[in-house]
């Protein structure tokens, strides 16, 4: 019996197992294609969206952490990273998240921006006619926007009136009817052009982007403390990563390919 323990013991001791990382990843239970596709709590099998095959692929090129993924209302999320009940989250640079959320930074103390998992650049989205309305400066302007998107806050409100709308898909529905004049739209991934918004071949993108954001794989301070040298190797793998091709993929997908 003591000699069966003993060996059981040694097996542990050198199992590659005993030494990986278990990382508790938590998103968004809404969908916010492409990053993340369905609702609920539910983690897709098939096509759960660009950023959780991103993530997928990180796990198996780093034998040393083994990803596990929730889906929680996103408040949830954050309430539990500063918990550490959850180690890891997907979230924009704001400074008041460093008291409690770990960002990938350079020498110099600024935001890595080369190892984000995503970079998103939103344009002004209409008819042709908007354009050249926008050019001319000849006239006010209206834009359907969903409830609390949060890239509303970069529009000049001098310039454009906002119709709060409760779905991207009834904005769109909108400018197509001639009730407002445009919308907003994805029209930049990761420095490459795109047109993914309902009706593209309708409508136009007024380049540049207004906003662009910037999506960052982000640790509890607690999980970081300890495994520093792994979430290392994830960020520095991602920054090696085609990105852009993930969410690509998806943008592609007719709606009846994805589940």
């Amino acid at each position: 019996m003591l000699l069966r323990w003993l060996v059981s013991l040694a097996f542990v001791a050198v199992s590659p197992f005993s030494y990986g990382v278990n990382l508790t990843f938590c998103y968004e239970d809404k969908e916010l294609s492409p990053a993340y596709m369905g609702n609920g709590q539910a983690v897709p099998r098939h096509n759960p969206g660009a950023a959780i095959e991103i993530l997928r692929r990180a796990d198996a090129q780093i034998p040393q952490v083994s990803f596990t993924y929730v889906r929680k209302p996103w408040q949830r999320c954050l309430h539990e990273l500063k918990k550490n009940k959850v180690n890891a989250v997907i979230a924009s640079y704001r400074t008041e998240r460093e008291a409690f959320m770990v960002y990938p930074f350079n020498a110099d103390g600024s935001v890595n921006s080369t190892v984000a998992i995503s970079r998103f650049g939103r344009c002004i989205v209409g008819k042709e006619a908007l354009y050249q309305h926008i050019q001319a400066r000849n006239k006010a302007l209206s834009l359907a926007i969903p409830s609390g998107y949060s890239a509303a806050s970069s529009i000049d409100t001098k310039r454009f009136a906002i119709v709060n709308t409760s779905s991207q898909t009834e904005a769109y529905d909108l400018v197509m009817k001639d009730v407002v004049d445009g919308s907003i739209g994805l029209c930049l991934i990761n420095g490459e052009k795109v047109r993914a918004y309902p009706y593209s071949q309708e409508l136009v993108s007024v380049y540049p982007p207004f906003d662009m954001s910037y999506g960052f794989l982000t640790f509890s301070k607690e999980f970081f403390t300890h495994n520093s040298h792994e979430i290392n190797l994830i960020w520095s793998l991602l920054g090696t990563m085609p990105v852009a091709e993930f969410y690509m993929e998806y943008l592609e997908m007719d709606d009846d390919g994805i589940e």
